[in-house]
């Protein structure tokens, strides 16, 4: 990931998708808003216990860093879910202001309206973003293990291809900094989920350093779905960040005990 200095802000972008000028994106970082203790500072999750005000102010801040209205971030209420919505113009701004107007029940946005900012709150799951230059079609999605384990990356290219013709070998994939293979463990009750779900678990579960505990390796399990469903390889990029390992520039949950603001991995489709 290449870093971006924004004001008093900082944003990750994606080497391969800086190069396409039809769109806009960026994974925000814990730099540059006003929130406080755990949630410091730029915290822009609504639902995690922090000041409503506050995060309305680092929404707001981290919009005008970006030159973009807030009114055009569109936000779901996350579930852990496969559940994967197409947004139209009518779901322009859902979620940007209040938590309340969230887009329902789902985990995965995808659009080919211009000027949506589909986004994605995360700290320590996969935020992935997904580009088709072809048809103009971009795809935002939250990826946890539970997410993972009900393949919300196959429904995301699956929805692609049959409602917007996208093809998956044209797609770009982009996965963001979240909890790594060098610290996600898990317990067995995960490791018999991701035997049933997944079926070969080669380099996706591996001997944790804690006994009676697994490494789950969500990157590798979230990149060879997107394989499986024909993106190419040369055309997913992984951050290969882990926010526990980085939770001073990324919340971790994981590192905060649970108790943590949420960082926003977004795409836009520009108006040109």
């Amino acid at each position: 990931m290449l870093y971006n200095k924004l004001g008093a802000v900082s944003a990750g972008t994606f080497e391969q998708l800086s190069g396409f000028d039809h769109i806009l994106h960026f994974v925000s970082t814990r730099e540059g808003g006003i929130s406080r203790g755990n949630f410091s500072t730029l915290n822009i999750g609504f639902h995690v216990g922090d000041d409503n005000f506050r995060v309305l102010k680092n929404r707001r801040i981290l919009a005008d860093a970006l030159g973009v209205d807030l009114s055009r971030f569109t936000f779901a209420n996350q579930c852990h879910s496969s559940n994967v919505a197409i947004v139209n113009d009518a779901c322009r701004g859902k979620g940007s202001m209040e938590l309340e107007t969230a887009l329902p029940h789902t985990d995965g946005m995808i659009t080919n309206v211009k000027n949506i900012c589909l986004g994605v709150q995360v700290a320590d799951c996969v935020p992935i973003l997904l580009y088709d230059p072809v048809r103009q079609v971009i795809a935002a999605l939250h990826a946890g293990w539970k997410g993972t384990l009900r393949k919300i990356v196959t429904e995301t290219v699956v929805k692609m291809v049959q409602h917007y013709d996208s093809k998956a070998e044209n797609m770009l994939a982009a996965l963001g900094p979240s909890n790594g293979p060098c610290c996600y463990e898990v317990g067995d009750d995960v490791v018999r989920e991701a035997r049933t779900a997944l079926g070969n678990l080669k380099d996706i579960i591996k001997p944790a350093a804690t006994p009676g505990k697994h490494i789950f390796d969500q990157w590798t399990a979230n990149i060879r779905q997107l394989k499986d469903a024909g993106v190419k390889e040369e055309n997913i990029e992984n951050s290969g960040v882990c926010c526990q390992c980085n939770n001073t520039l990324f919340y971790s949950s994981r590192a905060d005990q649970g108790h943590t603001g949420r960082f926003m991995a977004g795409i836009m489709l520009k108006k040109h």
